[in-house]
């Protein structure tokens, strides 16, 4: 086990040369992931020291911050067409050779340091004992429901073993982690130690040395055949498993086919003996293994892991310095939110409205939240000199926008790196105020509290260095950016509009908004359209329109609708009545809606039964489909990826489904065609027609 390339080594403890260590370091990787190759250096490694005459035997990572980060995803997703038999051998060979950590002559202890989690908790609940240290970092969960899969190398059957039934069911459906000291409470760790003066490997290798020494033979041989019984508190099953699987439907989190069939295995073999939920597990990995669900949540794993390379059309290559103080204009929801995201990152920040009560209201707020940075109110524009980033958050209007940031840059010690959070105004028709236009740039906050996207968008004067510092910055708040070029609505707002835009014409086709709000739930998303427009507001949806229409953007096609809501005074959420009124507990929809605008219904209201839901989902999809193909036909983003982690990301789009593109994918684009509606001045885009010609894929 001396070859340098090798993921394993075995060396013996420096302590006590009668244990040895057997050290995971996959070559060329920040993280060891269970491939074959690490499989067939494990395998090797506790084959030969299971020969030799020891007093015990120390599994360990050399990496920094993970022990073992889980399966090799690559390898499930190029894997989904595998039939049952072979996924079955999949998760036999690997707890096979896992299981041989189980199986020496002596006691075996995982000495765990970062994350453990999926097959690394596995490995590691295979050993007799584990020790972790109280790092922030060193995590311990199984969080395979979160990509559509059940653990499949007896996480569900030593989980609940080691700890108890309700803690391993609660971990395994929900998918959740836990640090070393909760782990230490329900004895999944038996020791945790202090990250004190010494490397964290020595610490750990003396810690488990103490522990091997400590243990004796009756210790770790009756804790073996304890393990091999039913799961403590088995009993209660029913107290259990019922309020759980009630949590997670209703979570919205995820997705619960996954969760659904790990509970009822669980319920099933936790009565069983450990080989007997094993057997039981393999084939509870089989079902769920190539699930929709499972491939459209992996591959938004994928996207997410590929942002944090690429995020979109920038140049990572270029070196921005931290952003160390931000001035905010505009102390409105907006500004005020962002304003918590930096302090809460250690930025400080300066906030300017025209209201001064406003922005004194925002301050307190922000302080409440956070103490990292700093936050204060400045009564003009002169308190913006000497801070590294203006960002603009007034209300959506060109006018007043560009009379602020013109107002800004010309004050003395203004910096040059000016943005604005726009959310649908073109980058550009804000820029002609600007001395420098290459520093100039947009940055929007699809949802600072909700929602972890913005978008960095690049004007059509923005320099490769404006947009790489936009993306830093926002890394440094601990979110997502995706960097896009220029135009109306952006991405997020776009395909926003398209949305809204189909489901007003759906309600004056004659649909029920009730029936259209419950279609596009059904479909995943947090909320139908028209509680959407509740929420941001009817008048804030019909200016951003007619801004978005008025620059060129023909899936926006006026309708007459919420103009009609807004002269009736029907804003939404903000003044307690919408299209649905916000006097009680829950929202419940405002029959008057529906004689006020009578006018603009072209038929009387349709009957809709599960399958007319689903195809007024599909149908609103298509039309979003469509206008996702114009945006990357028109080159705003560098993938079709970065449009499937907009939506996500962005607009609460299902992450089951993968994204908007893997979607129409799956269903595939001739069939969508079926229910496109070109518009008048709105015909489909030529690279749709061909892939509907073609039969091809966005992801090809």
């Amino acid at each position: 086990m001396s070859d340098p390339n090798s993921p394993v080594r075995i060396r013996p403890s420096q302590i006590d040369d009668q244990i040895v260590v057997i050290e995971m370091d996959v070559p060329n990787s920040s993280a060891n992931v269970l491939d074959d190759a690490l499989f067939a250096a494990l395998d090797s490694a506790i084959s030969e020291v299971s020969g030799r005459d020891l007093r015990g035997a120390i599994l360990i990572s050399a990496k920094p911050s993970i022990f073992v980060a889980g399966a090799d995803l690559k390898h499930i997703r190029d894997t989904w067409d595998w039939s049952d038999e072979r996924i079955v051998q999949f998760c036999d060979h690997g707890r096979g050779v896992m299981k041989k950590f189980n199986t020496c002559p002596f006691p075996t202890v995982a000495a765990i340091h970062g994350a453990a989690v999926g097959g690394g908790l596995e490995i590691a609940m295979w050993c007799d004992y584990r020790i972790a240290t109280n790092h922030k970092r060193t995590i311990l969960g199984l969080p395979e429901v979160k990509l559509g899969l059940v653990p499949g190398w007896a996480g569900t059957s030593r989980l609940p073993r080691l700890t108890s039934f309700e803690f391993g069911a609660q971990c395994v459906a929900t998918g959740q982690s836990v640090g070393a000291a909760r782990a230490a409470e329900v004895s999944l760790v038996d020791r945790v130690i202090e990250c004190g003066g010494d490397s964290v490997t020595e610490s750990l290798e003396k810690a488990a040395v103490e522990l091997i020494h400590e243990s004796a033979d009756s210790d770790w041989q009756e804790k073996r055949t304890r393990l091999e019984g039913p799961a403590p508190g088995h009993e209660n099953i029913s107290e259990i498993v019922s309020p759980l699987a009630r949590r997670v439907v209703q979570s919205g989190e995820i997705f619960p086919y996954a969760p659904t069939v790990a509970l009822e295995h669980l319920a099933r073999t936790a009565p069983l003996s450990a080989a007997e939920a094993e057997a039981s597990e393999s084939m509870a990995f089989a079902q769920v293994y190539g699930s929709p669900a499972s491939r459209g949540l992996l591959h938004h794993y994928f996207l997410e892991r590929d942002n944090r390379k690429q995020p979109g059309l920038v140049d990572m290559s270029i070196e921005c310095q931290p952003v160390s103080s931000v001035a905010i204009i505009g102390a409105g929801v907006m500004g005020k939110s962002i304003a918590a995201r930096c302090v809460q990152a250690g930025i400080d920040v300066r906030l300017l409205d025209a209201d001064p009560a406003k922005t004194a209201a925002a301050v307190a707020d922000v302080e409440a939240k956070s103490a990292k940075g700093s936050v204060s109110a400045i009564p003009g524009y002169d308190g913006l000199a000497g801070v590294d980033l203006v960002i603009e958050s007034v209300v959506e209007t060109a006018g007043v926008k560009t009379n602020v940031l013109e107002k800004a840059a010309g004050i003395e010690g203004a910096p040059a790196w000016f943005s604005t959070n726009t959310s649908a105004i073109p980058v550009e028709s804000l820029a002609p105020w600007s001395k420098d236009k290459t520093q100039f740039c947009g940055i929007h906050f699809c949802h600072p509290e909700l929602m972890s996207l913005v978008e960095v968008i690049c004007g059509p004067d923005t320099d490769e260095a404006t947009i790489a510092r936009g993306v830093s910055f926002v890394r440094q708040l601990r979110m997502m950016p995706v960097a896009i070029n220029d135009c109306p609505g952006f991405v997020v707002n776009r395909l926003l509009a398209a949305m809204l835009n189909e489901s007003l014409e759906l309600y004056a086709q004659g649909y029920a908004i009730e029936s259209i709000d419950e279609a596009v739930r059904e479909f995943g998303f947090l909320g139908g359209p028209f509680q959407i427009i509740d929420i941001i507001g009817a008048d804030t949806c019909m200016y951003a329109g007619r801004s978005m229409w008025e620059n060129g953007l023909r899936c926006v096609s006026m309708s007459p609708i919420l103009p009609r809501m807004v002269k009736t005074n029907r804003l939404g959420r903000k003044i307690g009545n919408g299209f649905y009124s916000y006097d009680g507990d829950e929202p419940r929809f405002d029959p008057d809606v529906d004689d006020q605008l009578k006018a603009y219904r072209k038929s009387e209201s349709r009957e809709c039964d599960i399958e007319a839901l689903e195809s007024i989902a599909v149908q609103i999809m298509a039309q979003m489909a469509v206008e996702a193909t114009r945006i990357l036909e028109e080159e705003i983003v560098n993938e079709p990826g970065d449009i499937d982690l907009c939506m996500i990301n962005g607009l609460s789009f299902p992450a089951r489904r993968g994204g908007l593109l893997f979607w129409a994918d799956h269903v595939g684009v001739a069939q969508l065609n079926q229910v496109v509606v070109p518009g008048k001045d709105n015909p489909v885009p030529r690279q749709w027609a061909k892939m509907v010609d073609a039969n091809t894929t966005f992801y090809e």
